[in-house]
C-alpha cells in the first residue's frame, strides 16, 4: 500500500467513528450530538439535519471515490507517467474535503471552511479528469486489450459525468430557490403520494447525479473486480461489453430524468440489467477461486460473498416492490415505512460497495490481521440481513393488496415491532464490522509502503 492509501483509510476510521457517535445507540449515551447543537452552528430542525446528512453523504463520496482513484492506479492500463499527478491531487483533495466538510457540517458554517470544502472536491474531481485522460486512446495505445481498455474507460467518463451533474446542482444554490440540500428519499416519495410539491427539473439534475453516481461507483467498482480476480478468456470479454453497454445506457437514463421523466427509470432498468450479467459472471470467477479452496481465506470468501449480497438483499427488492407500489405500497405502507425502504435500499449498496472496497485493500494482510477480516465480513453480513427485514418490514407484516382498512393500522404496528426488532442486529452487525475495519487497517499500517 502507499503511504496516501494508508492516509486515506486513517482518515476514513476518524470519519466513521466520529459520524458513529451522533447515530443510534451512541447518540443516545453519548453527548457529542448535544455539544454540536450547544454550539449554536447546527440547528435542531430537519432542514438543518437534511443539510448536515448531504455533508455527510458527500464526505463519504469524496473517500470512497479517491480510494477507487487509487484502485484504478493499480489496476487499470493508463499512461505510467500520470500515476504520481492523479495520486497527488487526489490526496491533496480528499485531504482539504473530508475535515473541511465535516467542520463545516457540524461546527463553523464559515465561507472559508466551505472555499476549502470547494477546492478539495475541485482537487478530487481533477485528479479523476486526469485519470481518464491518462487511460484515453490520447495517452495510451488501445491495439492490445482493446475491449478491456474501452470498458474501463466509457465507465470512467460514464461515472465523471454523473458527478458533474451534482456539481451542476450545486452551482446553482445561492440563485434558484429550489436549490438547496434535501433528502431525495424524503421529497420524491411526499412527491409521489401528493403531499408535497412536485420535482422542478433542477431538482430532478440532483435525483439523475444521486442515483447515477452510485450506480456508476458499482459498475467501475466490478471492473476492478475482474482485474483483481484475474479475469480473461471470453467470459471476462463478454463481461466488459456487458459493462460498457449498462453503464452508457444507464447514463442516458440519468440525463433523461429532466426531459423525459416517465420513462427515464424504465431506461435505467435497460441499463442495470447487463451490468447484473457483468456481476453473475463475476461472482463465476470468484465462485471458483472460491471452490479451489479460497472458501477458508477471509477475504477471498468476503469478495466472493458481495455480488450475493447485493442481489439477494438489495437489488432483489427493486422489482418485488415496484410491483406492488400502486396497489399495496402507496395504499396500505405507512408513508414513514416507503421513506425507510428508499433510504435502506441505497445505504445498503453503498455499505456492500464501501465493504467490497475495503476488502480489495485488505488482500495485502496476512496472518492474524487477515483471519481477522472474518469479522468484519460476518458483521457486514448480520447488519445487511437485518436491514433487509427492517425495509421490507411491512410485507413481513402482511401488508397486502385489498387489506381491509381497519387492518391497515395493524400492520403498521407490527411492521413498527419489527424495525425495532431489526435494529438490534443492525447495530451489532456494524459493531462487528467496524471492528474487524480496525483491525485490518491496524494490519494495513503496518504493511510494506509501496
Amino acid at each position: 500500500m502507499t503511504r496516501a492509501e494508508k492516509a486515506l483509510l486513517v482518515a476514513t476510521s476518524l470519519a466513521i467513528a466520529f459520524l458513529a457517535t451522533l447515530s443510534g445507540p451512541l447518540a443516545e449515551s453519548l453527548p457529542v450530538k448535544k455539544a454540536i447543537l450547544s454550539l449554536g452552528q447546527a440547528k435542531a430542525t430537519f432542514e438543518d439535519f437534511e443539510a448536515r446528512a448531504i455533508m455527510a453523504y458527500h464526505v463519504a463520496a469524496v473517500v470512497v471515490m479517491s480510494a477507487l482513484a487509487y484502485l484504478a492506479l493499480r489496476y487499470v492500463d493508463m499512461d505510467q507517467s500520470y500515476k504520481p499527478g492523479v495520486s497527488e491531487l487526489v490526496t491533496a483533495g480528499w485531504s482539504l474535503a473530508i475535515p473541511s466538510g465535516i467542520v463545516f457540517a457540524y461546527f463553523w458554517r464559515s465561507p472559508l471552511v466551505h472555499t476549502v470544502w470547494i477546492v478539495g472536491l475541485a482537487l478530487v474531481f481533477a485528479g479523476a479528469v486526469a485519470l481518464l485522460y491518462a487511460m484515453s486512446p490520447l495517452k495510451t495505445s488501445w491495439r492490445d486489450n482493446t475491449l478491456e481498455k474501452a470498458a474501463f474507460f466509457t465507465t470512467g467518463l460514464c461515472l465523471v459525468l454523473s458527478i458533474t451533474l451534482g456539481g451542476v446542482y450545486a452551482s446553482y444554490f445561492g440563485f434558484d430557490r429550489g436549490a438547496r440540500p434535501v433528502l431525495l428519499e424524503h421529497h420524491s416519495t411526499l412527491e409521489y403520494r401528493d403531499l408535497g410539491p412536485v420535482a422542478t427539473p433542477l431538482q430532478l439534475v440532483a435525483t439523475g447525479h444521486a442515483h447515477g453516481a452510485v450506480a456508476l461507483w458499482g459498475a467501475a467498482l466490478m471492473l476492478i473486480g475482474f482485474k483483481w480476480v484475474g479475469a480473461s478468456g471470453r467470459l471476462y470479454r463478454w463481461a466488459l461489453a456487458f459493462t460498457t453497454i449498462g453503464s452508457v445506457i444507464t447514463l442516458a437514463g440519468i440525463l433523461a430524468v429532466v426531459p423525459l421523466r416517465p420513462i427515464a427509470h424504465q431506461v435505467i432498468y435497460f441499463g442495470v440489467a447487463p451490468l447484473h450479467a457483468s456481476l453473475f459472471i463475476l461472482w463465476l470467477y470468484l465462485l471458483k477461486q472460491v471452490a479451489g479452496g479460497g472458501w477458508r481465506d477471509s477475504v477471498k470468501f468476503g469478495l466472493f460473498l458481495s455480488p450475493v449480497l447485493t442481489v439477494a438483499l438489495v437489488t432483489s427488492t427493486g422489482p418485488l416492490v415496484a410491483a406492488q407500489l400502486r396497489d399495496v405500497v402507496r395504499v396500505v405502507w405507512p408513508l414513514r415505512d416507503e421513506i425507510s425502504y428508499n433510504v435502506a435500499h441505497w445505504h445498503m449498496l453503498a455499505l456492500i460497495f464501501a465493504y467490497t472496497t475495503f476488502l480489495l485493500y485488505a488482500d495485502a494482510l496476512r496472518g492474524l490481521p487477515r483471519r481477522l477480516i472474518w469479522l468484519f465480513v460476518a458483521g457486514a453480513a448480520v447488519a445487511l440481513v437485518g436491514a433487509f427485514v427492517y425495509e421490507l418490514s411491512p410485507m413481513l407484516a402482511g401488508a397486502r393488496k385489498g387489506i381491509p382498512p381497519e387492518l391497515a393500522a395493524a400492520v403498521a404496528d407490527k411492521s413498527r415491532a419489527i424495525k425495532e426488532a431489526a435494529l438490534a442486529p443492525i447495530e451489532v452487525g456494524l459493531t462487528m464490522l467496524f471492528i474487524g475495519f480496525t483491525a485490518g487497517l491496524a494490519g494495513l499500517l503496518r504493511a510494506k509502503e509501496q
